[in-house]
């Protein structure tokens, strides 16, 4: 899973797809799927899905969004 960080509100997003090099499909916090431009967000990090909510602050809602586009249920 990699992880992108807002740089105006600090809040991590799921990136589910990188358009281009100027947008990003990304799960938000409140669980919604959005492209949006990537100068926005800082550089994407890789993470484990299943270690990834004690250090990053995901929510419970991207975590099932995320479940949901890609099947791994293995978080």
């Amino acid at each position: 899973m990699e992880l992108v960080k807002n740089k105006a509100s600090g809040k991590s997003f799921i990136v589910l797809d990188d358009y281009e090099d100027t947008n990003l499909l990304l799960i938000t916090p409140e669980g919604k799927v959005k492209r949006l431009d990537r100068h926005l967000f800082g550089s994407q990090i890789a993470v484990d899905a299943k270690k990834q909510q004690l250090n990053l602050n995901l929510t419970k809602t991207q975590m099932d969004k995320y479940v949901e586009y890609t099947n791994d249920t293995d978080y």
